[in-house]
């Protein structure tokens, strides 16, 4: 067992500068009000033996989430904790320090031995782990009597309770075991494999019946073929390659091929590639075929003449119908000469009137100026005297008057009738003028694309077209001529086909043969699978498999028996004493006494734990929180009393045990801890006095206290050593 004997601590937590605390009596107190350090000092040892394990969520403990290791103050140096362990071999030093200068955080942890060796690192680490046997939970619930840890045992889930109290057995390996053999879901796995083994036979099986299908399918369609049973072999299809290859050289030679290069598969897998090589050389013998090539040359140019034949037909007709909209406009309105001579007679009918009004409106003006004059002079004067000639005139102004409207004004009107009329008549004229030539223009645009044509017709004919010359009938006379050829070379091409289409036909039936035996080639070694090594070999890993799962259900059944034994026997054997130290600390005049069982846990298998009253009753209901933290701290001092010679560490740590406990409570727990402190040694936190008080005066053990007191942000508590 490994006794506690030294702490140093730096910069952690509560600690600025460097404190020792030695632990060399049965029973050592850290005395202080709250916030002193006294915490700190009993996190320090957790801290040093497990890291970052107790920091965070992970703890289950609410406060240690945003935990922080170093103190906020510390200003130089780094957090270092030094825990030295007695054992039987000798001192074990363990320090673990966190920088916190640095940007990253890091961690550096160091072992030493008794004989002075110092192992660093993920080594030190392993050595921790090796030589304690605990992790953090582990050390939580049988060690370290944090409140909220313990207290967790009675309140939290059946299935976290069970796991805490497998932990104060000392019986955690079985559960970790059993939890590690059902996470490995072995069944499940099991399943797994068997059922891709199934899934994959049945898709063979489906394989092979489609496979059969399609046999039998291209069967048919062989026999339709006039192909018998017998030949539908590989030396049939290897026999009708070799005709093929033999026909295809036939028709090289005739079509006058000269690179021509014979291929006859040598066996039946290059069959496949024969099929390529006998459609890849027909269409090139093909398409090289004199007779083809002419074929070819024929059809574009026909195709060519044609177009130009439908072009120049086009064209004449467009000639046509032009020519016959310029004639109908000049029978109905005439040609441009005959519009020209309109249009200046009429403009010189329009020069004649407009003379006329000239003369006309001189009169006109004379008269209107006369009658302005006379209806403007005064009354009194003599309005019968003409104003241009002095000559007297009777009645003068109404003569004038008279005069203006009923000659004058009605011959100025008719000559300005006349002038609109010649005017309307001379744009109307104008507008047959740009009419005609618009006609003339687009007749020239029709002869000339008809002539246009001729030149096509030349060209494609490759000779002159002279006047005396038809076009449209020189085109005839070559197409008919083309047509014949046409004919001709089709019956030429004819002969040649048939020699091709009979290629395609043994092909085709080569083929038939081909998917036939690679169809039974593909089913017979889907059908070999079950014969093979490695399908045999997964059978016998299957069976292996399930002979394994069998093993460890044996395995889990016996391990989980195993561990409620040893569960049963610790129970009773600390039976006595988790029933004393209720008794003794709690003294509940409603519960007789606290029984502890242990069953099966029908579902998972492990162990689960149940506490009952004496007289059959649940005795947590009825249970104050200091019948609460009592029963925490008997069920942890009752196990440890009784599991004492299994644990690795030799000594208990309790962080303020007395909470919500009375007077009466906190001077029975001093009896129980008398009794725990001749077999451990005991650490204790408390800012009790009255607690303290017991301590000192009933403890019959050797006691030291660590008085915390005056912390200051700068310098940490004040601690001072008191026997």
């Amino acid at each position: 067992m490994f006794q506690l004997a030294r702490l140093k601590v730096r910069g952690f937590r509560g600690f600025v500068g460097e404190q020792e605390f030695v632990f060399d009596n049965p029973v050592v107190l850290l005395f202080g009000e709250n916030h002193q350090g006294k915490s700190s000092t009993l996190n320090a040892v957790e801290w040093c033996l497990f890291g970052d394990d107790c920091v965070g969520k992970k703890t289950g403990i609410r406060e240690r989430v945003g935990w922080e290791i170093a103190n906020r103050y510390l200003t130089q140096g780094d957090v270092v904790v030094t825990a030295e362990f007695d054992s039987p071999d000798g001192t074990y030093s363990v320090t673990r320090e966190q920088s916190v200068a640095r940007k990253r955080v890091e961690q550096k942890v160091t072992v030493t031995l008794p004989n002075k060796t110092r192992l660093h690192g993920d080594e030190a680490e392993d050595l921790i782990h090796k030589l304690f046997g605990y992790s953090f939970q582990d050390f939580m619930t049988t060690v370290y009597q944090h409140q909220e840890a313990i207290r967790a045992i009675l309140t939290q889930e059946p299935r976290d309770r069970n796991d805490a109290i497998d932990r104060l057995l000392g019986l955690s390996p079985y559960r970790e075991i059993l939890n590690g053999i059902t996470g490995a879901k072995l069944e499940g796995t099991l399943g797994v494999m068997g059922s891709k083994r199934e899934d994959f036979r049945r898709r063979c099986e489906q394989a092979i019946r489609t496979l059969s299908n399609l046999i039998n399918g291209e069967k048919a369609k062989a026999i339709s073929e006039g192909i018998t049973e017998g030949e539908m072999t590989e030396q049939s299809a290897l026999r009708r390659s070799r005709d093929i290859t033999e026909a295809v050289g036939s028709l090289a030679r005739e079509l006058g091929s000269t690179d021509f290069q014979v291929k006859v598969p040598a066996s039946f897998g290059e069959i496949a590639d024969f099929h390529e090589w006998v459609e890849t050389q027909t269409d090139r013998l093909w398409k090289q075929a004199p007779d083809v090539l002419k074929q070819q040359a024929l059809a574009t140019e026909q195709a060519k003449l044609v177009r130009i034949k439908g072009d120049y037909e086009g064209a004449m007709a467009d000639e046509a119908a032009k020519q016959t909209d310029r004639d109908d406009f000049v029978r109905k309105f005439g040609d441009e000469v005959t519009l020209a001579k309109a249009a200046v007679a009429t403009k010189h009918s329009i020069v004649h009137l407009e003379d006329q009004m000239r003369k006309t409106n001189a009169k006109a003006s004379l008269v209107r100026e006369a009658i302005q004059y006379l209806k403007g002079i005064a009354p009194e004067a003599d309005k019968s005297r003409c104003p241009l000639c002095g000559a007297d005139a009777p009645d003068l102004l109404s003569h004038l008057d008279a005069e203006w409207k009923e000659q004058i004004k009605g011959e100025v009107q008719g000559l300005e009738q006349q002038k609109a009329e010649c005017g309307a008549k001379l744009k109307e004229t104008e507008v047959l003028v740009e009419e005609f030539k618009t006609l003339e223009r687009k007749l020239r645009i029709s002869i000339a694309r008809r002539e246009t044509g001729a030149s096509q017709v030349a060209a494609a004919l490759g000779r002159k077209i002279e006047k005396e010359d038809d076009p449209l009938a020189l085109l005839r006379m070559r197409l008919q001529k083309i047509e014949s050829e046409l004919e001709l070379t089709r019956q030429a091409i004819g002969k040649k086909r048939e020699k091709i289409s009979d290629i395609y036909n043994q092909r085709r039936r080569l083929r038939i043969i081909h998917e036939i035996l690679s169809h039974e080639q593909k089913r017979g070694a889907i059908e070999r699978i079950w014969k093979t090594s490695e399908f045999t070999g997964l059978e016998q890993a299957l069976n292996e498999a399930s002979q394994l799962v069998e093993d460890m259900k044996a395995i889990r059944s016996a391990l989980a028996e195993a561990s409620r034994e040893e569960a049963e026997a610790k129970i009773q054997a600390a039976g006595a004493a988790l029933d004393k130290y209720f008794c003794c600390i709690a003294k509940h005049p409603a519960i007789p006494g606290l029984v502890m069982e242990v069953t099966e846990d029908r579902r998972s298998g492990l162990n689960s734990y149940g506490f009952k009253s004496k007289d059959g009753s649940d005795p947590t209901p009825i249970l104050s929180q200091g019948d609460l933290n009592c029963l925490a701290l008997s069920l942890f001092l009752g196990l440890s009393e009784a599991t004492g010679e299994s644990q690795r560490f030799s000594f208990l740590m309790l962080d303020d045990p007395t909470q919500s406990l009375g007077s009466e409570m906190k001077r029975d727990l001093v009896k129980a801890l008398e009794d725990i402190a001749s077999c451990r040694r005991l650490i204790i936190a408390t800012p009790d006095t009255e607690f303290k008080d017991s301590l000192m005066t009933n403890i019959t053990k050797s006691k030291v206290v660590y008085n915390f007191d005056g912390w200051t942000e700068g310098s940490g508590p004040e601690v001072t050593r008191a026997n």
